[in-house]
């Protein structure tokens, strides 16, 4: 392939920098097959320039949308100063064009906040950033984790300490090395401290304002944990880890020590262990069987006698079987699909618990733990009435159906849990004219994190239910996005109707691979005779297959 400067990959127009030791590029259509080593470079870096310039673009477009949204809202509502709708009623322009790109781009609801906090400094407060975005010397994911990092430095020292980041990113560039996000978390603490170092002491004392832990269960039966911490903190907490894992490892477990930290870390939050695993000699593990539950709606598991209970009480602890903090007892939701061919399933809503392991653990080691078993229709709009649709107030059964089917916060992008989530009327009920207004139905209902609820109510953009769950949201723009619900009890509705179908494609397509006629009746087949002499039909049988 002969490469020249001024054009790029298929005659597309480029301009590269000294970043990646190049010129402009040009490249003949031919086949990627065909080139050698030596061009192959030169395309994949010519692609990664035209990719570092598309993601200037979108940093460019996010900026410009937020800036599009405040003017609509200054259009509609005045200036900041002159408008008159409580706190509450005011969306945050940056916020809405969050939300707008997270469904238009197919994006989480993180990485469009990222996008637009960096599109907004790179275009307001950074301008030798903005400068090598736009020449296409940084990634975009680079890029975006600068910006977000420098919009912390204040508006006196930004010029400093901009300038160091963008130097020593763009040196280490040049050479080939992509900096992490740890090495550019160093080079802005450096060069905060070294322009500001008291104000350096600040930040560290805010950082501690943003601790916080989280988890995500996972569908192999485990669960990420995610900690930000005070460093002093979470160095006490890994030497508590490493010290009781070499401890175990010593005595000769046959665990590795990635398992072993793990169960010391799992022991800080079982009282019923004292480091890795080991029972408390007052707390053997298993040493009773669950016993069968009363009827009804309410089960208590048996086995353990009512002093267990007190002791947890005594020791400040929830009682085992509830969730950890409440005494509410473990709500646990029975899905029917028997009648349809299929097994009954398990659920409960997402976000409630943490895991299916977690729930049987706490059932089998009792104490006056408190179950409540719901069977659920998966029929739509089983637990609707004439007369629950014209109430506001919606009843707990509905709310926990309406959480099983969504499973997350409906949004474009949004994985807030049906748990954290508010429950909302698609089409909005009419409290004067409830008959005019959305009824209280299962097809009206979806969940909402608090945000994009407000959004909702507050926002232009126009929502419009499906009969079994789906939401169909028009935004100002024009553009429509249609999502489906993803819980549980939408997950069972798809295999029920899957099932349905193959069942009834069993009745519609024979053996021969012809179709029924009619369907579910075996078609008369015809019998040729090796000979080639004359067909004769042969007599149809019973319904079913043949034998």
């Amino acid at each position: 392939m002969n490469v020249r400067r001024g054009q790029g990959v298929t005659g597309v127009d480029t301009t590269t920098t000294r970043a990646f030791g190049l010129g402009a590029l040009r490249a003949v259509d031919e086949p990627l097959e065909s080139l050698d080593a030596s061009a192959l470079s030169e395309v994949a870096r010519s692609a990664t320039l035209a990719q570092n310039l598309a993601g200037a673009t979108r940093l460019h477009a996010a900026y410009l949308l937020v800036e599009s949204f405040k003017a609509l809202d200054e259009a509609a509502h005045g200036e900041p100063g002159t408008d008159t709708r409580p706190a509450h009623a005011r969306l945050d322009p940056a916020d809405r064009a969050r939300h707008h790109l997270a469904a238009a781009m197919a994006m989480t609801r993180w990485h469009a906040r990222h996008l637009v906090t960096a599109g907004v400094q790179i275009h307001t407060r950074l301008p030798r950033l903005r400068e090598a975005v736009e020449r296409g010397l940084l990634p975009e994911q680079l890029a975006i984790d600068a910006a977000c990092r420098l919009a912390g430095i204040p508006d006196d020292i930004i010029s400093g300490v901009e300038s160091d980041v963008v130097a020593r990113l763009t040196r280490d560039l040049a050479g080939g090395h992509r900096p992490s996000r740890t090495a550019l978390d160093t080079t802005v603490d450096a060069s905060r401290e070294r322009h500001d170092p008291q104000g350096a002491g600040d930040a560290v004392d805010a950082a501690a304002d943003q601790r916080t832990v989280r988890f995500r269960p996972e569908r192999d039966g485990m669960t990420s944990m995610w900690a930000h911490l005070p460093s002093g903190d979470a160095e006490k907490l890994r030497r508590r880890i490493d010290a009781a894992a070499r401890a175990a490892a010593d005595t000769g477990h046959p665990r590795t020590r990635n398992q072993l930290r793990a169960d010391a870390l799992v022991a800080l939050g079982d009282p019923n262990t004292t480091d890795i695993a080991d029972p408390l000699p007052d707390h053997p593990a298993d040493d009773s069987a669950a016993g069968p539950a009363a009827p009804g709606a309410t089960a208590t598991s048996g086995g353990a006698s009512s002093a267990s209970g007190e002791a947890d009480a005594a020791a400040g602890r929830a009682p085992l079987g509830a969730s950890w903090g409440t005494d509410q007892p473990i709500r646990i939701s029975v899905i029917n699909s028997i009648t349809q061919g299929l097994p009954n399933r398990v659920e409960f809503v997402t976000g409630a618990y943490a895991s299916f392991d977690w729930l049987c653990e706490e059932l089998l080691s009792g104490g006056d733990a408190k179950v409540r078993f719901e069977l659920l229709d998966p029929q739509p709009g089983t637990e609707d009435t004439p007369e629950a649709a014209l109430k506001y107030r919606i009843s707990p059964a509905l709310a926990e159906r309406i959480r099983l089917r969504d499973g997350s916060c409906r949004h474009p992008g949004c994985t807030v849990d049906a748990h954290d989530c508010e429950i909302d009327h698609v089409i909005a009920f009419d409290h004067q004219r409830p008959e005019l207004g959305g009824p209280t139905a299962e097809w009206n209902l979806v969940c909402l994190c608090r945000k994009h609820h407000r959004e909702k109510t507050f926002g232009h953009c126009a929502y419009r239910p499906g009969p079994l769950g789906e939401l169909t949201i028009i935004t100002e723009t024009g553009h429509e996005h249609h999502t489906r619900p993803h819980g549980p009890l939408a997950q069972a509705r798809d295999r029920i109707l899957d099932h349905r179908w193959h069942q009834h494609l069993g009745r519609l397509i024979a053996d021969d691979g012809h179709l029924t006629n009619p369907p579910g009746v075996e078609r008369t087949l015809r019998a040729t005779t090796p000979s080639g002499g004359t067909e004769e039909p042969t007599p149809p049988g019973r319904p079913g297959r043949p034998a």
